[in-house]
């Protein structure tokens, strides 16, 4: 493996190539030093999936293999580096579809061991989190809540330390809003529909009860999707209910109950803890209700909320690399015996 050409005296740049290829995007991106991105290319299967109301495990698997190659090509055209200058490879490790997974695993060790360069396997939820921070000094301890179509979980970071604190018990919220849009009619992903249909509709035209668990962080989503589900359609025929609310006042009604939930217990964590900031990452955080609310709450208990830019909300290999650079600085290194895991935990 060649040794790296960044030193104590020089002033060569430091580049690290991230890979990301965790479910249907594919996307590759090269990172100047610790914040400077200079390319983040994604390309989505979401195209092909949409038919189906869900992400199809071998189509986004087949994606990423038709198009990581070229995803690789354009990160570096548009960064204008070669192969040659690359210092670090970062690529997802896990969790995520484990088709997709391999992937970028195999991509990212062939590369490795062609350049002689150390690559380091990246849990994509903590990831999540470390897209907040680009060109920001992260703080020392802080609440970080991801939300996903995948995750649903309240983590707790101090010194660089990572500690779950809870967690959904079944669906997470990106995938209740999946699935709640299937049941009222409407298209894949349901999470921008409904968030754009409940800016139209009445909050409170129904109510949807507080599910109970034994943990004090942890979720559960599966209830209030049963709960549209017996709006829309006769629990004993199954047939169309003719009085089911309108689709507006249902979005607004259902995301006035899920995002409330998560605003409450990421609070309730703070003052658990003590932290004075909540860090949101995952595809949900680009919820324009939960921006809204969290930070409203939060603020009137001198809380700060870190919300992603839109372009890092959702999967994307700039935060991988990130996350990577950081990993690598600390001294960890992966082997080219590294596979995926799909159920990767945070460390």
């Amino acid at each position: 493996m060649r040794s790296s050409r960044k030193n104590s005296k020089d002033k060569v740049p430091f580049y690290t190539l991230g890979i990301e290829t965790s479910c249907d995007e594919t996307s590759c991106s090269i990172l100047k030093g610790k914040d400077t991105i200079l390319s983040n290319v994604v390309s989505s299967s979401l195209f092909r999936h949409k038919k189906f109301g869900g992400v199809v495990p071998e189509i986004a698997s087949r994606h990423c293999m038709e198009q990581i190659q070229c995803v690789f090509e354009e990160a570096l055209r548009e960064a204008g580096i070669k192969p040659k200058d690359i210092e670090l490879i970062a690529v997802t490790k896990g969790p995520g579809l484990i088709g997709s997974l391999l992937v970028g695993v195999a991509f990212s060790k062939a590369l490795a061991y062609q350049l002689g360069i150390p690559v380091v396997g990246v849990n994509h939820m903590e990831a999540h989190l470390v897209a907040n921070f680009f060109g920001q000094k992260e703080p020392k301890r802080f609440i970080g809540l991801l939300v996903s179509g995948g995750h649903t979980m309240l983590t707790f970071c101090e010194k660089g330390k990572i500690h779950i604190l809870g967690e959904t018990v079944d669906d997470a919220v990106g995938e209740a809003y999946d699935k709640v849009a299937k049941i009222m009619g409407l298209s894949y992903p349901g999470g921008p529909i409904l968030d754009k249909l409940a800016k139209k509709g009445n909050p409170k035209a129904f109510h949807f009860t507080k599910p109970k668990q034994d943990e004090r962080f942890s979720f559960s989503f599966s209830g209030v999707k049963t709960a549209v589900l017996y709006q829309f359609r006769d629990p004993k025929t199954g047939k169309p209910n003719p009085a089911a609310p309108s689709r507006e006042d249902m979005a607004a009604s259902f995301q006035h109950a899920v995002i409330g939930w998560l605003v409450e217990k990421a609070l309730d964590a703070c003052e658990f803890k003590g932290a004075s900031d909540i860090v949101v990452g995952g595809g949900v955080s680009a919820n324009s209700y939960l921006r809204e609310k969290l930070t409203r709450d939060a603020g009137v208990k001198e809380i700060k909320v870190w919300f992603p830019p839109f372009v890092l909300s959702t999967d994307n290999a700039a935060m991988i690399a990130r996350r990577g650079f950081e990993l690598h600085k600390n001294g960890i290194r992966s082997s080219l015996n590294m596979t995926g895991d799909p159920a990767l935990a945070i460390s």
